[in-house]
């Protein structure tokens, strides 16, 4: 019995329910939707309709709650054990991606998480590259690979999990970035065994270079928080791991120092979206390094 979970912010989810709603009318197994609107002012009539189909649910909030806020709303409305949180700006590689995760419950009964990655379809834009690239090195990884280090990858935007697990380790008071980080956290101190499988959905809501770029600034300086009030470690952020061990050896002043006249080189190549990766990575390590911590 699951609960399919879609917090939309201005997206039309209309393709994205039908598809799901195909595929899990294929299985004799208890489903409903839920999508709900987080303040969104564009598209929200068109999605209001989905509440005249049959297993669907819609609802709209005025003000926007931010990400884990209505992620937890969405859980406390559904009425059945398992939760799959699907993303509105995503869809589903295969035809059997809600047949996969039915799977999984009915056979890996002593994983309460599942986790079926991300994939991207080429965007022949440049404006987009960086994210593009970020996405296919760095999220677009199988699932064999994910396993080796199963809380580095958890994206809440395809996710299948036990309602009270995903209560009790849900950051709903937080809002801002990073916070899957957070989900990730709280999973590996409460000891939940994570599943990564290839089930993968195309993740098409991109970032521009420039929106992206101070995201991952945004991004960097909350992980050190993060750690700061010990929701996270390096089992969750490679980036956190880099830190400590430059702060351990106390290069810290001296490596911040040598990026800070590299930024904006460093900022220039990234936003025409032609770096490299490991450029992306020495940018976000100056924010790491900036950001005063221990």
């Amino acid at each position: 019995m699951v609960s399919i979970l879609i917090p939309a912010y201005n997206n039309d989810v209309g393709h994205l329910v039908e598809v799901l709603l195909v595929q899990a009318k294929q299985l004799h197994f208890p489903f409903e939707i839920i999508i709900v609107d987080d303040g969104s002012t564009e598209n929200f009539e068109h999605n209001r309709l989905l509440n005249n189909k049959e297993y669907c649910s819609y609802f709209k909030f005025e003000v926007n709650k931010g990400r884990t806020a209505t992620r937890d709303w969405l859980a406390n409305q559904a009425k059945y054990p398992w939760l799959l949180f699907v993303d509105s700006d995503t869809i589903p590689v295969h035809e059997d991606f809600y047949r996969q995760y039915i799977s999984v419950i009915k056979t890996k009964v002593h994983y309460k998480v599942a986790l079926g990655g991300y994939a991207y379809r080429k965007i022949d834009d440049f404006h987009f590259n960086l994210r593009l690239k970020f996405g296919r090195n760095r999220e677009e990884v199988p699932a064999n690979v994910r396993m080796k280090e199963p809380y580095r990858y958890v994206f809440s935007g395809n996710l299948l999990i036990d309602k009270s697990i995903f209560l009790t380790c849900n950051p709903k008071e937080m809002n801002g970035y990073g916070l899957d980080l957070v989900l990730s956290g709280n999973l590996h101190s409460n000891d939940v065994k994570i599943l990564h499988i290839d089930n993968p959905v195309y993740h098409d809501g991109l970032e521009d270079n420039l929106t992206f770029l101070k995201k991952c600034q945004a991004t960097a300086e909350q992980i050190v928080q993060f750690e700061e009030l010990n929701l996270i470690g390096p089992e969750q952020s490679k980036l956190l791991a880099i830190r400590q061990k430059i702060v351990s050896k106390n290069l810290r002043a001296i490596l911040r120092g040598w990026l800070w006249l590299k930024l904006p080189f460093l900022k220039l190549i990234l936003r025409i979206g032609i770096a490299p990766l490991w450029y992306l990575d020495f940018y976000k390590l100056y924010f790491a390094l900036s950001k005063k911590g221990y």
